[in-house]
């Protein structure tokens, strides 16, 4: 039988109140035992400020008499808040303050959470999700697509799993003095070696269903470096003995088509097409790019030769994720290609 909550009136209990600075503190609601919202009152017996503190949690501090002196500490410099009676101070989690105020003030403390040290314990001993780099190795011809294209990204992957995922690009390149692939080869290099130097990744994602240098990324780093292309497509027969990949340029098709033959997949593909779309502007026009997908795999279920499609592109992906729920069921399987690489990546760095 469940127990219902029960009021209370927390009458003043002095042993709990302790010298804190030129106050005294007492932790009101410790006599009601909550374990989200904790009050406490602090009366000031002379003029002064304590030592700083950083709040790990939300408080609010209502000005009850007196006048608070709270001082803000940001990069070592203090910033002086007051408060008369009948105000509310705010303070964000992340705040560093020193608590004041004249002779005979009395504030009001609330904090949430108030059993912030337990959380705190609780999520260092948990396990650690993977985190997963999604490293683009290319540039949009308008550079403001770089970022547009990272946080379109984030958005359709935040949340998909236990692991945690951070898209960047490589550096801008040239490939006026070299071929693009060497080029794009020792961009790639650079951004996996950095990766690995941070040490705040687990697994990186070569973010483009060439898989461009993922051999050479594998040798030069410490942690899983996952080709997109060659793990999407064997994924895909897990869902039958075919599968068609969909990719966004014409140019695209026999580089597609060559690498699945190289992952030794070549039997198991009826066939790569293309959409039409270049990046900007399926970028400019997510929803346009991804109605033509569901015209190419509405056609490839017409023709009832594969059980999946393999989106080979992760610009291509991201817009038909976008608006996959407005689609009817075309009866077939087509793979969300970021979110398995992903979810490899991670699964690699879990072993």
């Amino acid at each position: 039988m469940s127990t219902s909550p029960k009021a209370a009136v927390l009458p003043l209990d002095e042993s709990r109140a302790n010298p804190f600075g030129p106050s005294l503190l007492e932790h009101r609601t410790a006599q009601a035992e909550f374990t989200e919202l904790g009050c406490w009152f602090m009366d000031f017996t002379e003029t002064g400020h304590a030592d700083s503190w950083t709040l790990q949690y939300e408080e609010s501090v209502y000005v009850i008499q007196g006048q608070a002196l709270l001082r803000i500490v940001t990069d070592g410099a203090e910033e002086e808040i007051t408060g008369a009676p009948g105000e509310l101070i705010a303070l964000p989690k992340g705040t560093t303050v020193r608590y004041g105020g004249t002779a005979g003030t009395r504030l009001l403390l609330s904090m949430a959470p108030v059993n912030w040290r337990d959380l705190a314990a609780a999520k260092a001993a948990a396990p650690k999700a993977p985190r997963v780099l999604f490293l683009t190795p290319f540039h949009f011809e308008k550079p403001e697509h770089d970022d547009a294209f990272d946080a379109v990204l984030a958005s359709l992957l935040d949340g998909k799993g236990d692991q945690s995922v951070s898209a960047r690009h490589v550096e801008r390149f040239d490939s006026k003095d070299v071929d693009y692939d060497t080029a794009q080869t020792q961009a790639v290099l650079t951004a996996v070696e950095q990766a690995n130097a941070e040490d705040e990744f687990d697994a990186i994602v070569i973010a483009c269903h060439y898989d461009p240098a993922v051999r050479e990324a594998r040798a030069a780093s410490r942690i899983p470096v996952v080709g997109p292309l060659q793990l999407t497509t064997g994924f895909a027969t897990q869902f039958g003995p075919k599968f068609a990949v969909v990719t966004d340029i014409p140019e695209a098709v026999p580089v597609i088509q060559g690498l699945v033959d190289d992952y030794g997949r070549g039997a198991e593909c009826v066939g790569v097409s293309a959409i039409g779309w270049e990046g900007d502007a399926i970028l400019e026009d997510p929803r346009g790019a991804a109605e033509a997908v569901d015209r190419t795999v509405a056609d490839l279920a017409a023709a009832g030769e594969a059980q999946s499609v393999v989106i080979g592109c992760t610009i291509v992906s991201s817009a038909y994720e976008r608006y996959r729920h407005e689609f009817p069921d075309r009866g077939v399987v087509v793979l969300n290609s970021n979110l398995v690489t992903v979810k490899g990546a991670a699964a690699l760095a879990a072993n």
